[in-house]
């Protein structure tokens, strides 16, 4: 029987630490993973969206890890600023993610972080200004007893 690994909710764990990180540099956005009423002017908001492409060639050739502890979430990090700084945002939250690994993410242990890149994605209903970022985590679960 295989072992039993607990994995963490990567978008509550992203939220709590990209919002430490913000604060840290005195940036004032809000880090969310579902868009609150009313909307913040500036705003981070992360979702887990493994169905978008990977870029690795594990993914590519159909290979998986043996290492059944690890989870490879892809996430999406939306950066809107109603003041016309989302790319600013944008690059500031891909710092601080770059710089995350390895290392912790909170209480989660982050193995690496792969950039899959980062994208102008006006929002077409309002026309807000939103950059768009894509990244490819490998994180450790933990065993269950």
């Amino acid at each position: 029987m295989s072992e039993r690994i607990l994995f963490s909710d990567i978008e509550l764990t992203l939220v709590d630490f990209l919002s430490v990180e913000l604060a840290t540099v005195s940036d004032t956005a809000t880090v969310v993973s579902r868009v609150p009423d009313p909307r913040p002017s500036r705003m981070v908001r992360v979702t887990r969206n493994d169905r978008k492409a990977r870029v690795d060639v594990e993914d590519r050739e159909g290979r998986r890890s043996a290492q059944l502890i690890l989870d490879r979430p892809r996430v999406v990090l939306e950066c809107t600023d109603d003041a016309g700084a989302a790319a600013n945002l944008a690059a500031l939250v891909r710092s601080i993610l770059r710089s995350a690994a390895p290392g912790y993410l909170g209480t989660v242990w982050c193995d690496q972080v792969e950039d899959a890149g980062m994208e102008n994605d006006t929002d077409p209903a309002t026309a807000a200004p939103r950059y768009t970022l894509v990244a490819d985590l490998i994180v450790r679960g933990t065993v269950l007893a």
